[in-house]
């Protein structure tokens, strides 16, 4: 036996009390004076046994209660049963792998297993990308409930999620045993090296090895064909039809041969507009990746609109002929050029169907654009202005709400134009020939001072800054201090003009797409954890599967154990935390008081009868 706080057992000297008092306090006749009492014979007055026994009695109890009362607040335990409890928590692979013909039925039978080695402390935990309890550590008719209901499911492995996950079960447990049913994939220790305490005893057991799976792993797509990628992990090869579907309806069928352990792209010419997916039938491999979904999105092109003067005027011709300058599949770009007065008329709603809204001149303008142009920048647009003759500031400061308002002067002669920061998205994608900015002469610029909030992004070789941008709600507004329609300089005469101005418009209309491919891991709840076509907030998602579970590499036993890094504990404490949970389980104490408090009663009722 020990006791988790000793010290109170010096408390157990308390004994010597009632001892000394019984010593003390003994039964003694009083001399009385009598006149002839020397005339008496001296004769030894005996004491009767009934009385010695209880005054023994009473002394014994009074004894005992006080080491009860030491010895409860000294918290004792046995340590002899500290190896019978300790947990068992059996980890079981959902993963997608999982769902090969027979191999589920293989884990819940090795689990099963595992619970009937484990004995009473027993829980169950199922991992993928994740890893949740299904039972808590408890009884064993709990765990076998819990192994009946797992069922492969659509994520990848990720060992370091049930790592994690079991440091934070046995976070009081200083030992433990850990029992993992896998079909050990290579691919679940992507992601960096799990750990696990070293209380902690790792067992392993493997439901199997895969001789082979087909998957599509990816289908990518064009304006004018869609290719998909198919996987072939198995050592020999294999010919598979792999068929585009579309509503329910094959839309296209290719047969190919696949050479062992590689892949191969399958082009499909005019693929349907919309959801679409690629699938093959592979009853021997895993029936996840077998359909891989997709989204042929129409080509929206991203709306920019240019505030010029009036009707008539040239504003903006330069620039909305660079940003429509585009590849044989046509410009990136939809612009439109509008007069200032007929901007000021546009509602919030209206200037919102636009990606980037360019400011060339500010004829026209008013306090009417405020709000919906300031609307506009803070739900994520962007607003691009140029500096030229027909720009007031004042007016901008007034529209944009600018404190304090920027007061710039033209200068002339400032030089060439220089990027601060070459890896920035604007300059980044033609960095090789951003040097060709040099060659741009600039003969009138704004003159002034940025602000703390505005950041520099180009400057003119004699340091004045050049391009600005500053972040407005989730929008962003960008000030170039020269003009872009060839009146301040001759930008637009050299070929670095369309990149610069395409990039600045593609970097300043940057916004969530429509659709997007997301993995199970990480698509929202409406896809209820199934790959398939979703629709989240407005847009359209394609939810797969992780390709990487696709592989069948695996990793041996021993390779396993050696993958997991052990984190050390401090042998005392982790002696310590069995003490506390072990008394925590005994609570000896408790009894102790009881034993002590009926004493107490037993003692209160043979004093009084003495007496």
């Amino acid at each position: 036996m020990r006791f988790l706080t000793p010290a109170y057992l010096v408390g157990g000297a308390l004994i010597a009390l009632p001892i000394i008092l019984h010593w003390l306090r003994r039964d003694a006749a009083p001399r009385v004076p009598f006149t002839a009492v020397h005339l008496l014979p001296g004769s030894q007055i005996e004491r009767s046994r009934h009385r010695r026994l209880r005054d023994i009695l009473l002394l014994a109890a009074r004894v005992i209660a006080l080491l009860l009362l030491a010895g409860s607040f000294a918290r004792p335990y046995l340590t002899g049963s500290v190896a019978t409890i300790r947990p068992t928590i059996v980890a079981i692979d959902r993963s997608f792998s999982m769902s090969a013909t027979g191999r589920m039925d293989r884990a819940r039978e090795l689990a099963r297993q595992a619970i009937a080695e484990a004995g009473d402390r027993v829980g169950v935990v199922a991992f993928d990308q994740r890893a949740d309890v299904l039972a808590p550590i408890g009884n064993a008719g709990d765990a076998r409930a819990a192994i009946d209901r797992v069922q492969a499911g659509f994520a990848g492995t990720r060992y370091g999620a049930l790592f994690d996950k079991t440091a934070e079960l046995l976070t009081e447990e200083p030992r433990a045993r850990l029992v993992v049913v896998t079909d050990m994939q290579r691919a679940g220790f992507d992601g960096g090296t799990p750990s696990l305490a070293e209380g902690v005893d790792l067992v392993v057991r493997d439901v199997g090895a895969s001789s082979g799976n087909l998957a599509v792993v990816n289908a990518r797509t064009d304006p004018r064909r869609l290719v998909a990628t198919v996987l072939n992990a198995g050592p020999t090869s294999r010919a598979v039809d792999v068929r585009l579907e579309s509503s329910g309806q094959v839309r296209a069928t290719r047969r190919v041969t696949i050479g062992a352990a590689t892949s191969l792209d399958v082009p499909f010419d005019n693929p349907p507009p919309g959801g679409f997916d690629v699938a093959i039938d592979d009853p021997d491999g895993y029936a996840a990746d077998n359909v891989r979904f997709g989204i042929n999105a129409p080509r929206v092109l991203p709306r920019v609109l240019i505030t010029g003067g009036v009707v008539g005027s040239s504003e903006g011709f330069y620039l909305s002929r660079a940003l429509t300058a585009g590849e044989d599949e046509g410009p990136d770009v939809d612009v439109r050029i509008v007069p200032g007065a007929e901007v000021v008329g546009m509602t919030g709603s209206q200037l919102s169907e636009y990606a980037v809204v360019v400011v060339l001149s500010t004829h026209g303008v008013d306090r009417r654009l405020r709000e919906p142009l300031r609307g506009f920048v803070g739900a994520g647009g962007g607003l691009l202005i140029a500096a030229a003759k027909e720009v007031d500031p004042s007016v901008l400061g007034t529209v944009l709400d600018w404190v304090p308002q920027i007061k710039p002067h033209e200068r002339a002669g400032r030089g060439v134009l220089a990027p601060t920061d070459v890896r920035h998205p604007i300059f980044k994608p033609f960095a090789p020939v951003t040097p060709n900015l040099g060659q741009v002469s600039f003969d009138r610029v704004w003159q002034l001072d940025a602000a703390a909030d505005w950041q520099v992004l180009a400057r003119y070789t004699d340091g004045a800054p050049a391009l600005l941008e500053v972040l407005s709600g989730r929008g962003r507004v960008v000030l170039f201090t020269s003009d872009l329609d060839k009146r301040w300089n001759d930008f637009p005469l050299h070929p670095i003009y369309v990149p610069f101005v395409q990039e600045l418009v593609r970097y300043l209309g940057a916004r969530q797409p429509a659709a997007a491919e997301m993995l199970v891991a990480d698509a929202p709840a409406a896809s209820a954890g199934k790959p398939g076509l979703v629709q989240s907030d407005g847009r359209t998602l394609a939810v797969n599967v992780d390709p990487r579970e696709s592989t069948i590499e695996r990793v041996g036993p021993l390779e396993f154990t050696r993958s997991i890094s052990r984190t050390s504990a401090d042998a005392r404490a982790a002696v310590s935390r069995a003490g506390v949970l072990t008394e925590a389980r005994q609570q000896y104490w408790q009894y102790g008081l009881i034993l002590m408090l009926g004493l107490l009663i037993a003692e209160a009722f043979v004093g009084a009868k003495g007496t």
